[in-house]
């Protein structure tokens, strides 16, 4: 949750689901008291995103780049994996819902999303997750604010043991370059 200095107005900016979990019953909370204060009493207003919130981890829409690298993951998935392991492609996973704590203490981990994550199937509400893999496009190697992110990603990701893969967008569309990726992976692990 982030706020504003109050001078002519309030700006209260978060997620209530995360809050909400956060709060779970405590009595002395007073971030969550001003949440429901703002929430019953003030204003709400859902600013538009556009392009440019990319760069916080928010993307408004998928690109056909993004459609071409899933498809890409889960043929080669399917042609490299014995058919008695099953796993499933999920695109914009929260971190916070990939891992159970934040060893790293990184505000990321509650805002921040995986581009994919490859999941190993064990039933629908048991399924590991195994791998993220995140498409970097040239703001990611020149966008200073991107590539901030991009480092606390790689911690949290360290910190948990977890792998994290970055393809650059312009090898999304190469199934052969994809594929060897995850038989190197598969093969490591």
């Amino acid at each position: 949750m982030a706020t504003s200095r109050a001078k002519e107005q309030l700006i209260l900016v978060t997620n209530s689901v995360q809050l909400q979990r956060l709060h779970s019953g405590s009595d002395e909370d007073d971030l969550y008291e001003l949440y429901e204060y703002v929430k019953s009493n003030g204003e709400s207003v859902v600013t538009q995103k556009t392009a440019a919130s990319r760069a916080l981890g928010i993307k408004p829409y998928s690109t056909e780049t993004e459609a071409a690298f899933l498809e890409n993951v889960n043929h080669a998935i399917d042609n490299i994996m014995p058919e008695r392991v099953r796993y499933i492609v999920q695109r914009e996973v929260g971190i916070s819902q990939v891992f159970q704590e934040n060893l790293s203490g990184a505000d990321l981990f509650y805002s921040g999303r995986f581009d994919f994550v490859v999941y190993e199937r064990h039933g629908r509400s048991n399924d590991l997750p195994i791998l993220a893999i995140e498409l970097d496009g040239k703001e990611h190697f020149d966008d200073e604010t991107v590539m901030a992110r991009d480092r606390k990603k790689a911690d949290i990701c360290r910190k948990h043991g977890f792998e994290l893969i970055r393809i650059e967008n312009s090898y999304a569309r190469r199934y052969q370059y994809i594929k060897d990726i995850l038989i190197s992976y598969f093969t490591k692990r």
